[in-house]
């Protein structure tokens, strides 16, 4: 059943799959539409809501049906008359019913049932935290996948450029135009870009496998309709500042919220602790009907009573044990302020080290698009020398290799931009919102 709803979510997106290939949106989509964690944080929403709903029945009555029958031998031996002795055989059978109503119980209750609401809140701020972690590995995998997908064809462009020259070589040496020296070099160079293009080939294959796993698909295989949209080289957008990251992070990040719900439990439970002190009042009642069988041998004897009042019960030593449980919710208390200090300085230098490899990131993209068309016109110039004489085999090997690796230069840059770009999103929460 869980494959045939994940194959329903995945039939819209084939079709685009099929011609420009899977987008970032679709492959985080399909990320959380099948990885299990999605469906373990949900079944952990459904718990929290669950103990809301137990904290919210103490509001209500408890009524207790009770029961039994058995065997009794009973002995009675009179203080007035210590010469007499008077024992007994008979068969007893009981039933009752008995109600409570909490009416008072110095506002633990309430404490516990506000406490189980933040509970709630905080399962939905975790669920939403194994999204955005989620998210995380699917847009790092998405991101190195398109960059191995690059480095197929660029290893492919440069086996087919060294196949033809090989061919056109072998063409000019035959026709005596050409040392046979040139054309084992150009074998040997296209069987080199071959190789790359077999281990690029690796790498990509690695790449899909890792999104079929984040994706729970069967086998962990991805299938080709479905591979990463090329790299799209477009105009870069300028990094944001830190101070609008960070104000944007501490408001939305989902695990940072978690923490400041888990204080605001804490709180709910100190008000429990300190409500365990007072005395608890409750409206009691019970019903209660004894049938015996063979009693002072007169046959069937029967015994009903009820009982309607206000029962109170107050704890006035308990050995320290609440006060230290208070104290106990108070240290903890400190402990999550630690705790949220501690998560808040990390954003931050998150933060501020993303937005530095994006300042960085983009200026090396700039510069390696230079030299990726610098590299284009170099080759193509030693190409035109090379088939006109004028330049060695040697410098039209140098330009090739220096193209092919300008090429991959320009690539990696790009992706280290969009994927940083893509992370900031991430950690500061914003990716959230399309969800």
């Amino acid at each position: 059943m869980k494959k045939l709803i994940l194959l329903t979510l995945l039939v819209p997106m084939l079709g685009t799959a099929q011609t420009n290939g899977l987008t970032l949106a679709e492959t985080r989509a399909m990320v959380l539409a099948g990885n299990p964690s999605v469906r373990e944080s949900l079944q952990r929403v459904a718990a929290a809501e669950a103990v809301l709903r137990q904290a919210k029945s103490a509001y209500l009555p408890t009524i207790t049906m009770t029961g039994s029958y058995g065997h009794i031998d009973a002995s009675l031996h009179p203080d007035i008359d210590p010469t007499t002795r008077y024992s007994d055989s008979f068969k007893q059978g009981s039933a009752g019913m008995q109600a409570n109503w909490l009416l008072f119980d110095g506002f633990a209750r309430r404490a516990r049932t506000l406490g189980a609401d933040l509970g709630v809140q905080q399962s939905h701020e975790l669920s939403e935290e194994t999204n955005r972690l989620l998210i995380l590995s699917a847009t790092v995998s998405f991101r190195q996948a398109q960059l191995a997908r690059e480095g197929v064809e660029i290893a492919e462009r440069d086996f087919s450029f060294n196949t033809n020259l090989e061919d056109d070589a072998r063409k000019r040496f035959e026709a005596g135009a050409l040392p046979e020296a040139d054309v084992h070099n150009f074998s040997i160079r296209a069987l080199q870009a071959e190789s790359a293009a077999l281990q690029a080939r690796l790498e990509y294959d690695t790449a899909r496998a890792v999104l079929a796993e984040l994706m729970a698909l069967p086998d962990a295989i991805l299938p080709e309709s479905m591979c990463p949209a090329a790299i799209a080289f477009n105009t870069l957008t300028a990094a944001p500042q830190l101070a609008s990251e960070l104000e944007y992070a501490l408001a939305h990040r989902p695990d940072y919220k978690a923490v400041k719900s888990g204080q605001l439990m804490m709180a709910q439970q100190v008000r429990v602790a300190k409500g365990d002190m007072y005395p608890k009042i409750a409206l009691t009642g019970d019903i209660n009907y004894a049938d015996r069988e063979g009693y002072a041998n007169s046959g069937q004897h029967g015994n009903y009573d009820s009982f309607v009042g206000v029962a109170a019960s107050w704890d006035l030593f308990t050995g320290g044990r609440k006060a230290n449980t208070v104290k106990e919710i108070y240290a903890e208390m400190r402990a999550l302020e630690e705790q949220q200090e501690s998560l808040r300085l990390s954003i931050r230098s998150s933060l501020r080290r993303r937005i530095d490899e994006a300042v960085t990131a983009m200026a090396v993209y700039e510069r390696q698009g230079k030299i990726h068309e610098l590299s284009i016109q170099v080759r193509d110039s030693v190409e035109k020398a090379y088939k006109a004489g004028a330049a060695s085999i040697t410098r039209l090997n140098e330009a090739q290799t220096d193209l092919t690796r300008a090429r991959g230069a320009y690539s990696r840059a790009y992706i280290a931009y969009q994927l940083t770009l893509n992370q900031l999103d991430i950690e500061t929460g914003r990716v959230l919102e399309d969800l």
